[in-house]
């Protein structure tokens, strides 16, 4: 077990704060950790009757380029994640699901990040709404086949992590 010495926060952001950890490796060795605290974040496989999966597209600024991904958003203090993943998808797109499920929850990147991601499949959907996106947000939203998306996929065209997995969860629902 790696037991931590000291712990200083070198930078506090809106979404993320950072912290280099000097820490006792279970050799003895002291060494240090940079340390991403993320908040957790959901995802939203939400899919129609006729297999059509909504998806948007967005401009991510820290890969320079449009990505298509799943809906998705943080989760808000106070909130469970699935009450994060109803307001998400609604945001996002305006619609909602009668039906919800969790997909499957995993760490995004553990070797420097403490990111929860939560990915819930959405069935039933229907339109109620139109966008309501947070102030900093400019993203599309669209509906793909479904056998589009996982082929969209399994090519490397859809290079979001949280979308791939999503998919890849969800083919073994939808058959």
């Amino acid at each position: 077990m790696i037991k931590t010495l000291e712990s200083k926060k070198v930078y506090k952001g809106k979404i993320i704060d950072v912290y280099r950890d000097k820490v006792k490796l279970e050799n003895g060795k002291v060494t240090y950790r940079d340390v991403v605290r993320h908040i957790d974040a959901v995802a939203i496989f939400a899919i129609d009757n006729r297999e059509n999966v909504l998806v948007v597209k967005q401009f991510r600024y820290p890969v320079g380029k449009e990505l298509i991904e799943l809906p998705a958003g943080l989760i808000d203090e106070g909130e469970t994640p699935l009450e994060a993943a109803k307001r998400e998808l609604k945001e996002e797109t305006g619609y909602k699901a009668n039906k919800w499920d969790e997909l499957i929850h995993f760490f995004t990147s553990a070797g420097c990040h403490d990111e929860m991601l939560y990915i819930y499949i959405a069935q039933d959907i229907e339109k109620v709404s139109g966008q309501d996106l947070d102030s900093g947000e400019i993203l599309t939203y669209n509906k793909i086949p479904f056998q589009e998306l996982y082929n969209m996929v399994v090519s490397g065209e859809i290079e979001d992590g949280k979308t791939i997995i999503g998919t890849m969860m969800a083919s073994n629902i939808i058959k």
